[in-house]
Parts: C-alpha cells; sequence; structure tokens
C-alpha cells in the first residue's frame, strides 16, 4: 500500500536564482509519494525556464498574471484546488528541505487528532551558508495546542510555528475554505494557523526541517514592518470572534490582550531601525529607533538607544546580535 500523498504548493515570483535548489530538496525526500504544484505569479525572469527544464511527472507548473503578495492565499490555494494530497504544505521558491522532513513528519498524522505538524529549522544566505537557527518555541508555549486552541496564547502575540517546516492535514484546511488572507494582511500563514489552532492538535519536532532564506527581495523583510501593525488589529478581531469558552482557552481578556499587542509593536519599531541600519539608510533607522525609545519598554529603550548610536556611528548591529545569540540579518 503506497503511503499517503504529500501535496506540496509552491507560489513563486522571480526565483529563478533559487527555484532550482528548492527543486532539487523535494527531489531529494526520502518520503516519494508528493506532487509538486508551482503557481508562478507572473515571473519576469528565468523561474518558468528553470522549473521546465525538470522532467518528472509529480511536478506541475501553472502560470498566472502577477496578483502580488495581497492576493498571496489566492495564488497558493490556486495550487491547492488542482492538489490531490491528503497533506498540505507550503514550500516558498527561495527555501530548502533536509531530505527527511516529509519522512519524519507524515508518521505524526496517525492521530486523527493532529491537524498541524511543525519543527525548527535554519536561517540560510543567498549561498545556502547557515546563519542562524529557529530555536525551539519557549517552554511556555504550549506548542502541541492540548487543549484545542490553547496555542493561540502565544500565537496572538507570536508567530512561533515555523510556517516553512509546516505540514497540514488537507481536511483540516478544506474546513477554512484553503489557506486564509483576511484584507489587509501580507501573508497567509499566521491567520492560517491560528485558524487552524481552533481545529485540532498540533505536533512538534525538535529537529531541522527546512532551511529558511534570508536575501534583499524577501517579502517578510521589505514589509516587515506594515506586516506587524496590520498584525495587530486583525487579532484583536480574531479574539473577538471567538465564543466565550475559546476566549478563556486562549487565556487572554481584550483589554490585556490589547496592551501587549501595543508592546509587541513597539519592539517592532527597533527591529525595522535595525534593518534600516542595514541598508545603511542612517536617518530612517535613527527615527524608528527614536519611536522605539518613546513608546517602548525598559529592554526595548536600552536596544533603541545602542541602535541610535549606531545610525550616529553609521555602523549596524549584527555583530552585537550574533552575541547575543541571535540570527544576523546578512
Amino acid at each position: 500500500m503506497s503511503p499517503p500523498l504529500v501535496s506540496v504548493i509552491t507560489p513563486a515570483y522571480n526565483h529563478g536564482r533559487y527555484i532550482g535548489r528548492a527543486i532539487d530538496s523535494i527531489l531529494g525526500q526520502t518520503y516519494p509519494n508528493w506532487e509538486l504544484i508551482i503557481v508562478d505569479d507572473g515571473s519576469t525572469d528565468n523561474t518558468a525556464e528553470v522549473v521546465k527544464a525538470y522532467d518528472d511527472s509529480r511536478i506541475t507548473y501553472v502560470y498566472q498574471e502577477n496578483q502580488g503578495v495581497r492576493k498571496l492565499a489566492g495564488t497558493i490555494n490556486k495550487g491547492l484546488w488542482k492538489s490531490k494530497g491528503e497533506f498540505v504544505t507550503m514550500f516558498g521558491s527561495d527555501d530548502t528541505w533536509p531530505p527527511y522532513r516529509l519522512e519524519t513528519e507524515v508518521p505524526l498524522f496517525e492521530d486523527p487528532a493532529v491537524v498541524l505538524v511543525y519543527g525548527r529549522g535554519f536561517l540560510i544566505d543567498q549561498n545556502d551558508e547557515v546563519i542562524g537557527e529557529v530555536a525551539r518555541p519557549s517552554e511556555s508555549v504550549n506548542i502541541e495546542n492540548r487543549p484545542v486552541g490553547s496555542a493561540l496564547h502565544e500565537m496572538f502575540l507570536s508567530n512561533y510555528v515555523f510556517q516553512p517546516s509546516v505540514l497540514v492535514r488537507r481536511a483540516a484546511l478544506d474546513r477554512l475554505g484553503g489557506y486564509l488572507q483576511p484584507e489587509g494582511l501580507l501573508a497567509e500563514d499566521y491567520p492560517t494557523h491560528m485558524a487552524l489552532a481552533l481545529q485540532g492538535e498540533f505536533r512538534y519536532l525538535d529537529r531541522p526541517l527546512a532551511n529558511y532564506r534570508m536575501h534583499a527581495a524577501q517579502m517578510t523583510r521589505n514589509h516587515y514592518l506594515e506586516m506587524a501593525e496590520t498584525d495587530v488589529p486583525f487579532v484583536l478581531e480574531f479574539f473577538r470572534g471567538l465564543d466565550p469558552q475559546s476566549q478563556r482557552i486562549t487565556g487572554w481578556t481584550e483589554a490585556e490582550l490589547a496592551d501587549a499587542l501595543a508592546r509587541r509593536l513597539n519592539n517592532t519599531y527597533f527591529e525595522v531601525g535595525r534593518r534600516e541600519l542595514l541598508a545603511g539608510n542612517w536617518k530612517e533607522a535613527r527615527r524608528h529607533f527614536l519611536t522605539a525609545l518613546r513608546r517602548g519598554d525598559s529592554r526595548t529603550k536600552v536596544k533603541a538607544v545602542a541602535g541610535i548610536s549606531c545610525s550616529f556611528l553609521r555602523t549596524d548591529l549584527e555583530r552585537a546580535a550574533r552575541a547575543a545569540g541571535r540570527a544576523r540579518l546578512r
């Protein structure tokens, strides 16, 4: 009897430089029963040429006119509706997987209560060199969502589920109507993971399951602040839409959650300043650090002062970040 089919959905836009390495990592999987559906969102580089060079019946290429990041879920769902797998994963066209990934995740779905499996991973640069690691979620996080809905307590403040490692039960996605991206949000993973936290349990594998590539054209790097600012009203609206029992399971009241989200956003201004330093935009970096200094908690204020100093010295914070055990941005 064949193992269950896994559908790998890959939205792609101008990733001709990386997509071959992504495909090679799927071809190298020790788990053989997969299909790869690549939805090219109007690439103008050699993405199509690279993909079409692969002669494998498990790979399907679909082209569409560019829809952009604000309609990313629609692009992914276009691939989802063409797929046939019992399990589904969204795979970035610039990322890679270790060969054992699918083989280790699929067996955990033998428990019918499980709707999502994930793990940790590495951060890699443009040349596949490891520059950081996605650590295990903190001990305070309910990493397996038992009881159902309890993972939302921490998820409201941090999308700690490492998306490149996620494998989802197809039936749970179908109940949601596919991947979700409410109007105004720039990504599909956060709202989809939150909705899945109400569908069933999670399982966590404490081993690297994906390599997430950091580079200048990365969507999360270029829209970091906007993503954080739009997440805050979305999370509050999501909480308000829960029934009273589900709200209690999250461990939040609306007022407490609003205050915590404000603190989260204030720290984001520091992170944006850090990225502006890296780009050499000294005045813009200083502006964001000053916002973090005015609005942040004591820890954020200390970091903001360091950032302001760097903006005058015209240097970045990456050496300090590495010394503190955080991933570098370059």
